[in-house]
C-alpha cells in the first residue's frame, strides 16, 4: 500500500496520508440494467474506475424508476419519458457502454466470458449479477386468456393503463405491494376493482394481521371489493378469447374486463444457475460486500441473498433502498474498498391516500434464527407538508426539483424512526401531536448507548435487528388511531 508520498498527499500535521490504491483498469460486466445495475455502473465511474463498464439490459428503455409503475404511471400522473434514472446522454458522457434489448444467457466463469442473446461474446474481469426478478406466472389456473396482465416492466404498465378506463372492472389477484398499489391507482381512475388474496389480510406475511386488517378496511372504504382467503381456480373467456371472469377456488366468479396478477416474483438467475452459485431458493448468496463464492463474481439487488452481520443471518430483499445500497457497495468493493452493506431493511408503499413505511426485520417471518419479539407497532401519523425551507404547512417544491438538504433532513427525521426504541417513543404519542423525534433520539442514546449518538445519527441497526416497526401515515390521523 502506498504511503501517499508519491501522490503528494499530506495530512494536517505534514505527514504523508495513507490512501488505498484503487483498481483503475480491466472490464466490469454488469448483467441487468435495473436500479442495482445502473447504480453499480455509475458508482464505479464516480470512484475513478477507468476500465470498461458494460451494462447489459433486456428491456428497450434506459434504466428507469420501477416503483412508479404501479403508482404514478398507472394513475396517469407521470409519463414513461419522465421515469429515466439519469438524463439523456448521461451514460455516453460517463463512458458506460449501455447494451439494451439484450440479456446475458450464459456465463463461462473459467474463461471469464459471457454469451448474450444476440450472439455476442463479452470478456470480463469482474462480473456483477443484477438481473433481478420476473413476475411469477399463475400456473395453477390453466391457460391464461387475453386481458390477464402482469406488471414488472414499463411496457407492462403502459399496456395495463390502456385497460383502466372509467367504468371498467378490474380483478386484482394478489394482496401484496403490486396488487394493493394497482388497486389504488385503478380506483383513482374511476375503475371498479375487486382484490383477491389467499391470506386472511393484506400484507399479513410482512406486517401481521393487525396492520393487514386496518388496510383491508381502508380498501373497502375506497370502494374496493375485497375477497380474502380464496385462490384462483381458472378463467372464463368471451367468444373473442378475452377474459370476462375469474373463477375462485370456492366456486364464486368475479366478473371483470381485465385482470392483474401480482403473486410474487421468480428470480432471473439462469445465466449462473449451472455454476453452483445459487442457493436452494434460486438466489445468489453473498457476503456483506456482495462477493459470491467465486472470486471476481458479485451479486446485488433482488437476486442477492446477502449476509447481514447485525442480524446474524442471510436475507434477500426486493426493495429500492436495498438494491441501491448493495449496488454501491459492490462497486466500491471492486474498486478495492471493504464496503459491507448492513443498513436496516426499509420499504414504503403509497396506497389509498396512505404512506406505509416499515423499518427493521421481523425475525419470526422468515428468519433462520428466532430471537427478539418482532412485534409490530402500527399507528397513523399526520402527513405534514413542508416547503423547500423545511417549514410545515406549505406546498412541497414542484415535481422534478430537489429540495435543499435541510428540508430533506427534516422529511427524513419525520418519516423514519431513529431505531426500534425511538419508534416506541414516537408512535405512542397522542393522535395529532407532533412527535418530538429529537428528544426521543436523545433519550434513546442515553438509555441504550451511554449518551453516544447511535451510528452517527442514522438508524440503529443493533436495535432494529429483532424488532420490525411499521408506521402508517395518512391524511386523517384519528381515523385508525
Amino acid at each position: 500500500m502506498s504511503n501517499g508520498s508519491d501522490l503528494g498527499l499530506r495530512r494536517g500535521d505534514g505527514r504523508a496520508a495513507r490512501v488505498v490504491r484503487r483498481r483503475k483498469a480491466g472490464a466490469v460486466l454488469i448483467a441487468g440494467a435495473g436500479l442495482a445495475g445502473a447504480r453499480c455502473a455509475e458508482t464505479l465511474r464516480a470512484g475513478g474506475f477507468e476500465g470498461r463498464v458494460i451494462l447489459v439490459g433486456e428491456e428497450r428503455e434506459v434504466p428507469y424508476e420501477r416503483p412508479a409503475l404501479s403508482k404514478e404511471v398507472l394513475a396517469g400522473e407521470r409519463e414513461a419519458s419522465a421515469l429515466a434514472l439519469r438524463p439523456p446522454g448521461f451514460w455516453d458522457e460517463a463512458g458506460i457502454e449501455l447494451v439494451l434489448r439484450v440479456r446475458v444467457e450464459r456465463v463461462r466463469i473459467a474463461q471469464r466470458l459471457a454469451e448474450t442473446s444476440d450472439g455476442r461474446i463479452l470478456a470480463w474481469d469482474s462480473l456483477v449479477a443484477a438481473t433481478g426478478a420476473r413476475a411469477r406466472r399463475l400456473a395453477s389456473a390453466g391457460a391464461t386468456p387475453a386481458g390477464v396482465r402482469y406488471l414488472r416492466t414499463l411496457e407492462d404498465a403502459v399496456t395495463l393503463r390502456r385497460e383502466l378506463v372509467p367504468g371498467a372492472r378490474l380483478a386484482v389477484v394478489g394482496s401484496g405491494f403490486i396488487g394493493a398499489e394497482v388497486a389504488s391507482s385503478a380506483r383513482a381512475r374511476g375503475v371498479d376493482v375487486a382484490l383477491i388474496g389467499r391470506g386472511i389480510a393484506p400484507f399479513e406475511r410482512i406486517l401481521g394481521g393487525e396492520v393487514g386488517r386496518l388496510l383491508a378496511e381502508r380498501y373497502r372504504a375506497h370502494g374496493v371489493e375485497v375477497r380474502l382467503g380464496v385462490g384462483v381456480a381458472g378463467f372464463h373467456s368471451r367468444a373473442d378469447g378475452h377474459v370476462r371472469a375469474i373463477v375462485l377456488d370456492d366456486g364464486a366468479e368475479i366478473a371483470c374486463d381485465a385482470a392483474l396478477v401480482g403473486v410474487g416474483t421468480t428470480l432471473a438467475t439462469e445465466p449462473l444457475a449451472g455454476d453452483g452459485l445459487t442457493a436452494t431458493d434460486g438466489s445468489l448468496p453473498t457476503d456483506p460486500c456482495g462477493r459470491t463464492g467465486v472470486p471476481g463474481v458479485f451479486a446485488c439487488g433482488d437476486i442477492a441473498s446477502a449476509w447481514r452481520p447485525s442480524l446474524g443471518l442471510r436475507l434477500r430483499f426486493e426493495h429500492w433502498t436495498s438494491a441501491a445500497g448493495q449496488a454501491a457497495c459492490v462497486a466500491r468493493t471492486i474498486l478495492g474498498e471493504e464496503c459491507p452493506y448492513d443498513d436496516p431493511p426499509y420499504f414504503w408503499s403509497d396506497q389509498f391516500g396512505l404512506r406505509l413505511q416499515h423499518v427493521g426485520f421481523r425475525r419470526e417471518l422468515g428468519a433462520r434464527r428466532d430471537r427478539g419479539r418482532g412485534q409490530l407497532l402500527p399507528r397513523t401519523l399526520p402527513r405534514r407538508r413542508r416547503s423547500s425551507s423545511g417549514r410545515a404547512g406549505r406546498e412541497p417544491p414542484p415535481r422534478g426539483r430537489r429540495a435543499p438538504a435541510g428540508a430533506r433532513r427534516a422529511r427524513s427525521a419525520r418519516r423514519v424512526t431513529h431505531c426500534a426504541a425511538s419508534a416506541r417513543l414516537w408512535t405512542t404519542k397522542r393522535p395529532g401531536q407532533r412527535p418530538r423525534h429529537r428528544q426521543a433520539e436523545a433519550e434513546h442514546d442515553e438509555r441504550a448507548h451511554g449518551g453516544q449518538k447511535a451510528d452517527g445519527g442514522r438508524l440503529c441497526a443493533r436495535h432494529t435487528a429483532g424488532h420490525g416497526r411499521s408506521i402508517v401515515s395518512g391524511l386523517r390521523p384519528r381515523e385508525y388511531g
